[in-house]
């Protein structure tokens, strides 16, 4: 038995919307969309893939409760990676730092309160 990998859902009020910042920023590109208007999407980027629902009254939940879930991406050059993004008009929360558990990393928020925490491991960074 083998468990592969975990594809994190985003709730959102408008898919669209938010496929569109994670391809303009974050660069992304869209994998499937669902529905019409969509109710339902993917995007992906090299190996990374995540999912996108319509989802309204999770989307108020979070803006009204400033709930900011964590969601980890692992990258390949975390600080070439942080440039381009902030270059790019991404919502810095955290500038690049090293971190206690083997990381270096850096937080921003997307448009629906997603803290997303970009990060490399620092063992893989030492490597290069």
């Amino acid at each position: 038995m083998l468990f592969k990998n975990a594809v994190p859902v985003l709730a959102t009020a408008d898919v669209r919307a938010t496929i569109g910042y994670y391809v303009r920023v974050l660069g992304f590109e869209e994998h499937f969309v669902f529905g019409e208007p969509p109710v339902y999407a993917g995007i992906r980027r090299d190996q990374m893939l995540l999912y996108i629902t319509r989802d309204e009254a999770m989307a108020a939940a979070i803006r009204e409760s400033r709930l900011a879930p964590d969601v980890f991406l692992w990258v390949e050059d975390v600080d070439a990676v942080f440039a381009k993004l902030k270059s790019r008009g991404a919502n810095v929360i955290e500038e690049p730092s090293d971190r206690p558990w083997d990381a270096r990393q850096f937080v921003i928020e997307d448009p629906n309160g997603y803290r997303l925490k970009i990060a490399e491991p620092l063992d893989e960074i030492d490597e290069r």
